[in-house]
């Protein structure tokens, strides 16, 4: 579990940092959804595979990161966003 949470809060930070220009999203909001993406992908995985939800395997592991880096391409996407129109 705590792999997960590790596993989101960096790739949130690495989000951020090579994403550049101007703060939007802001830190405060890339990594948390980072964070949560992982556990909720890590989590997920181990249920449908029918182990510990607190096992890291090779799936879990990858899994939470696909989940997290979708949903942080989400956020970056603007997904729900109004236009200006």
């Amino acid at each position: 579990m705590i792999a997960f949470l590790v596993a989101g809060l960096i790739l949130g930070v690495l989000a951020r940092t090579l994403r550049g220009g101007p703060e939007d999203p802001p830190m405060l909001l890339t990594v948390p959804v980072a964070v949560v993406g992982a556990v909720i992908g890590g989590v997920g995985i181990n249920l449908v595979l029918d182990e510990s939800w607190t096992d890291l395997n090779a799936w879990s592991f990858t899994s939470a990161c696909v989940l997290a880096m979708v949903l942080l391409g989400l956020l970056e996407g603007g997904v729900g966003r109004r236009g200006d129109g």
